[in-house]
């Protein structure tokens, strides 16, 4: 598996779009995982340092994670089908690891908010990576 963080998230103002580019530690390998500008402003609250005024989705499943006794190990986008990424939530309870599947923009949103790190696997990386240095990423 690849660490990576959100590297950039860009809006497209004609269309309920936006993009997520992950990049990996080095910078030299980003993911762009398109979503609705919903799950893209859920993932953009933590990392501007915004409290919402009412919790949105992302913070219900923390709370309910924690209300449970659970912890937030890691998000993981796991593969790629049909231009399709596919997550999951890496949980721990009572030392037993769970694995939630959900979509890459929940996982995200989640880990960003219990400041847990991100992964990509390798595979995925392979596929859908752009290479290039952090400046040539637009």
């Amino acid at each position: 598996m690849i660490q990576v963080t959100v590297h950039r998230i860009g809006l497209d103002q004609s269309s309920d779009q936006a993009v997520i580019l992950l990049g990996d530690l080095t910078r030299t390998t980003f993911i762009p995982i398109w979503v609705r500008t919903s799950e893209a402003t859920a993932i953009a609250i933590p990392i501007q340092g915004i409290q919402s005024p009412r919790p949105i989705t992302a913070d219900l499943v923390v709370k309910v994670i924690e209300e449970f006794g659970a912890d937030v190990v890691m998000a993981v986008i796991t593969d790629l089908k049909d231009d399709i990424f596919y997550a999951s939530l890496v949980l721990t309870k009572d030392d037993e690891l769970i694995e939630i599947d959900c979509r890459p923009s929940d996982a995200i949103a989640v880990a960003l908010r219990k400041a847990v790190p991100i992964y990509v696997e390798e595979k995925v990386m392979a596929e859908a990576g752009i290479t290039g240095d952090d400046s040539e990423i637009q």
